[in-house]
């Protein structure tokens, strides 16, 4: 028994040296090795920073970047708000010519100007000068420039302006059925005597002998048997103006016996008021023919034709916008300054281009058509916004509303045109200061 315990305790004692010795061991063991710190400060370190660091910096810096710049920024380029005028309303009153245009004008730029009202009375040149000259207008428009006569009549002491605003052809505009049945279609070839030999009444039928020969000989041998209707203008008109000017050139005896007039004393034929007046005389007259601004042809597709015009060169010419901008180029070389009344009043595009033989695409009868604006616009009750609104209009017009033309048949003002309006119309004040242009 003895024995028995003798060994336990001995067990024991040798477990404990045994244990003592192991920790000693392990505690020697770990508190010589300093790597504790840098282990977890490897593991923290490089996982946290490489993967927050390289992942918010790659995504959001790529995609938010290319949305926010390249979205944005074109819209308010594209659109900015325009500066509105004060509110005011302001007439016009002038030519049928540039009507179709100036209502597209009107409707256009009161879209911009929404402050601004615009009315325009398509009343003819005459009585649209007429009533420029009595000063019920805050702008008169007229295809053809002020006279010495209208000069004369203006009020004392004022200037008038003379603003070209765009440029258009006179057509021969016909309504003929041909021996087939069918109706001639536009390109029936006419000289100047021609023309003024049927509006003088000395050709008095589409088969006429001086007709059939400038023809091809499919369209000389379907002219029919008719006698020719005339129709023109009853009122005082520029367009007439401008194909009265024409014929003058063209003939001897026209120029002697009718002249040149805004409203001549017409040798045959029936009179209607307005462009859309003879427009309409003409589709309802069969075998007619008439002259007409080119836009109210193309308002009535397959019931008006238009013929070609023989020009200096010799060539037939069909009347567009791409004849009659040669036209303008050649024959408005050299145009006076806006003020200059005197000199505007001999200015036509029909004379300066009549013999040029150079301008071989050029449609003869063409002419600029006129916005007539007083230097001063302290006059009757005209107001500083009205005054503004009429200045900054035309300003418009003849720049930016340049582009709304062709599509209507109406030229487009060349760059020597528009410098010159800009100079005349900067020259324009109220009660002696400067009307500031904004559009």
């Amino acid at each position: 028994m003895k024995t028995t315990y003798i060994i336990a305790i001995a067990v024991v004692v040798i477990v404990i040296i045994i244990g003592s010795v192991f920790a000693y061991t392990y505690v020697s063991s770990n508190s010589s090795k300093p790597s504790p710190t840098p282990s977890p400060t490897a593991t923290a370190t490089a996982s946290p920073t490489a993967k927050p660091s390289a992942s918010p910096t790659a995504s959001p810096t790529a995609k938010p970047s290319a949305s926010p710049t390249a979205s944005p920024s074109p819209t308010p380029t594209a659109s900015p708000a325009p500066t509105q005028l004060a509110t005011a309303s302001i007439l016009g009153a002038g030519g049928t010519l540039v009507n179709p245009l100036m209502q597209t004008w009107i409707s256009t730029y009161q879209l911009i100007q929404t402050k601004v009202s615009i009315t325009y009375n398509a009343v003819g040149s005459g009585t649209g000068i007429t009533q420029f000259q009595e000063q019920l207008t805050n702008f008169g428009e007229s295809d053809v420039p002020l006279q010495a006569s209208d000069i004369a009549k203006l009020p004392s002491g004022t200037t008038a302006l003379t603003v070209p605003i765009s440029a258009s052809a006179v057509v021969p505009a016909y309504n003929i059925q041909l021996l087939n049945g069918s109706y001639c279609q536009n390109g029936l070839n006419f000289t100047g005597t021609v023309l003024a030999n049927i509006f003088l009444g000395t050709v008095t039928k589409w088969d006429d002998q001086s007709i059939k020969n400038l023809q091809s000989t499919s369209v000389a041998n379907q002219l029919p048997d008719a006698t020719i209707t005339v129709i023109h203008r009853s009122d005082s008109s520029g367009t007439m103006y401008a194909f009265t000017d024409y014929l003058s050139q063209a003939s001897s005896t026209w120029n002697s016996t009718v002249g040149t007039s805004k409203k001549p004393a017409w040798p045959v034929g029936l009179g209607y008021s307005l462009n859309s007046g003879v427009a309409a005389g003409i589709i309802q007259n069969p075998d007619s023919i008439g002259p007409l601004e080119i836009s109210y042809v193309l308002q009535n597709p397959g019931a008006i034709y238009f013929g070609a015009v023989q020009n200096a060169a010799g060539n037939y010419i069909l009347p567009s916008v791409t004849t009659a901008q040669t036209a303008l180029d050649a024959g408005a070389t050299s145009l006076p300054a806006g003020d200059n009344m005197a000199a505007w009043s001999s200015v036509s595009i029909i004379d300066n281009i009549f013999q040029d033989t150079a301008a071989t695409n050029a449609y003869p009868i063409t002419t600029m058509t006129y916005a007539l604006i007083y230097e001063n616009q302290y006059y009757a009750s005209v107001s500083a916004a009205q005054a503004a609104a009429t200045v900054n209009f035309l300003y418009w017009i003849v720049n930016s509303g340049q582009v709304l033309g062709p599509n209507a048949g109406y030229v487009a003002l060349p760059a020597s045109i528009i410098s010159i309006d800009d100079a005349t119309l900067a020259q324009v004040t109220y009660n002696g200061s400067p009307i500031t242009i904004i559009s």
